[in-house]
């Protein structure tokens, strides 16, 4: 019995302390969230090709923001095959750059699961990955610049400036967690990182609500 009990005690005050990664994956539930926002399915009033573009920049974003969240929860990943094998090309008709870090991204979740890749190794995922959420995270903005029109109804520039501007804020917050992924669980760090979802949560509850125009058949 005593046995036992010591047994357990171990276990449990192994389990306090563990890294808790729970400012992580807030931050990026959020982040996956703002990037899947309807203002990046506005209208192509420049080119059908360059919205198509960045649909597949967009999809790819919220999918590896929400994966990280995933991961941070100490949750497995779905994904034994790319899930952008796809989304890389479409991604490339944008012309800005995004067909490769799409790609990136899509091997490493596959790398990920196959290797079942949990918390232990967020912080690995996090340095690996940021050069490719950068890459993207700029090309989708320029895709969002490429496709604007001068003569768009206001409710409309306004959204698709401040969705840009949501993106922006997810590269320079990814390279916030990468810039400090040895340290990630410390108080300080998780501070920081806690400002950060807040800023993003406010930033998409700003966002205007233009109503859409009904997506053309694809």
């Amino acid at each position: 019995m005593r046995r036992h009990v010591a047994v357990l005690a171990v276990l449990l005050a192994a389990a306090c302390n563990a890294p808790d990664y729970t400012a992580v994956r807030d931050w990026a539930r959020t982040a996956s969230l703002a990037a899947d926002f309807p203002a990046g399915r506005l209208p192509p009033p420049a080119s059908a090709d360059v919205r198509e573009g960045g649909l597949a920049m967009r999809d790819a974003l919220a999918t590896y923001l929400t994966s990280l969240a995933r991961m941070a929860d100490d949750g497995v990943l779905p994904y034994p095959e790319n899930p952008f094998v796809e989304l890389a090309p479409q991604a490339g008709r944008a012309g800005t750059g995004g067909e490769q870090p799409v790609a990136a991204l899509g091997a490493f979740l596959r790398l990920a699961t196959r290797q079942n890749w949990q918390a232990p190794r967020l912080r690995e995922a996090i340095t690996l990955n940021d050069p490719s959420v950068q890459a993207l995270a700029h090309a989708l903005t320029a895709a969002l610049a490429r496709n604007a029109d001068p003569g768009e109804p206001p409710a409309i520039a306004t959204a698709r400036a401040q969705y840009a501007g949501i993106i922006t804020r997810i590269g320079a917050d990814h390279a916030l967690l990468a810039a400090h992924a040895d340290d990630i669980t410390d108080e300080e760090v998780v501070e920081l990182i806690r400002a950060a979802e807040d800023r993003m949560r406010r930033s998409v509850l700003a966002l205007p609500r233009p109503a859409m125009p009904a997506e053309p058949p694809r």
